[in-house]
């Protein structure tokens, strides 16, 4: 538990370590799965709901979609900074995802 509102997307780390929850809260909650799904953080950006949360291969980076029409990207090692916020789109964002390489 954590979320104010419905949860929209899932997504673990590769090595199943961390799981990332969206919401329509406008959050996204890291939560860490080797100790029980303890929340560790929670990022804060969107102004609207998380549609999508994907991490890439080696779980350092995480994209989230939303319903602000943005993807913002998250750099997972450094603590969950902010890296880029891409915009452009005239609609809601409603999934995103990582390619293998």
């Amino acid at each position: 538990t954590g979320h104010t509102s419905d949860v929209r997307s899932v997504a673990y780390s590769k090595d199943g370590s961390h799981l990332a929850s969206g919401s329509d809260d406008n959050t996204i909650k890291i939560w860490d799965m080797s100790k029980g799904g303890e929340l560790l953080q929670t990022l804060t950006g969107h102004t609207g709901g998380v549609n999508s949360v994907a991490y890439n291969t080696d779980g350092s980076r995480l994209a989230s979609g939303s319903l602000d029409n943005t993807i913002k990207i998250w750099d997972m090692s450094n603590g969950g900074e902010l890296l880029h916020t891409l915009t452009g789109h005239t609609s809601d964002v409603r999934s995103v995802a990582y390619s293998k390489d």
